[in-house]
Parts: structure tokens; C-alpha cells; sequence
């Protein structure tokens, strides 16, 4: 059996990727990368200013390659298409089929 060691959750804002993506690196021992720390600048209060688009692909490149494994959440549409490649397993999160506690 092969051990999947690249993840990908993607999903609406606010639709938990950040949670589960820390939830799953935490008891799998991967590392977790976070989409909105490639994309934004530091600024308080936060989300304000967008990341020059070559920083953020250099910026999450050079994480992504310093990590075996790794748990990537958040977002990539429209900045983040050439991380693809990497992907061995992609998690959709649809936060409207748990809207009312109900799973799929």
C-alpha cells in the first residue's frame, strides 16, 4: 500500500480546509500550509494586502519541496495552478451539505 504524502484541501471560504488540514497533519505527523499565508502579507488586521503573485508561487514552492510530507489547505484558483502536478490526493470540503448537521 502507498502512503500518500501530498494533500490538497480545497472548499469555500469558511469552510473548515484550515481546520481539517491542521486536524489531519497533526495525527498524521505531516507538515500543514496554509494558501491565505502565501497570499497575503502580514498585516494588522489581517487579509489586506495580496502577495505579488511570483513571491507567493516562489514563497509556497520553496516550503512545499522542504517538506516530505505535507498537508496543504486553502484555496489556489487563479495564482496556484501550477502546483497541480503535486497533488496526490485532492479533498473537496462542501460546507452546504453540513449546514444542517447532516453528512452528504
Amino acid at each position: 500500500m502507498q502512503v500518500i504524502e501530498r494533500i490538497h484541501i480545497l472548499g469555500a471560504s469558511g469552510s473548515g480546509t484550515t481546520t481539517l488540514g491542521q486536524a489531519f497533519a497533526a495525527q498524521l505527523g505531516y507538515q500543514h500550509f496554509d494558501t491565505d499565508h502565501y497570499f497575503w502579507l502580514p498585516t494588522k488586521p489581517p487579509f489586506q494586502v495580496k502577495r505579488e503573485l511570483q513571491d507567493r508561487q516562489q514563497f509556497l514552492a520553496k516550503d512545499l519541496d522542504s517538506a516530505a510530507r505535507w498537508i496543504l489547505s486553502g484555496s489556489l484558483c487563479g495564482w496556484g495552478d501550477i502546483f497541480i502536478p503535486e497533488f496526490e490526493l485532492v479533498v473537496f470540503m462542501d460546507s452546504e451539505r453540513f449546514a444542517y448537521g447532516k453528512a452528504c
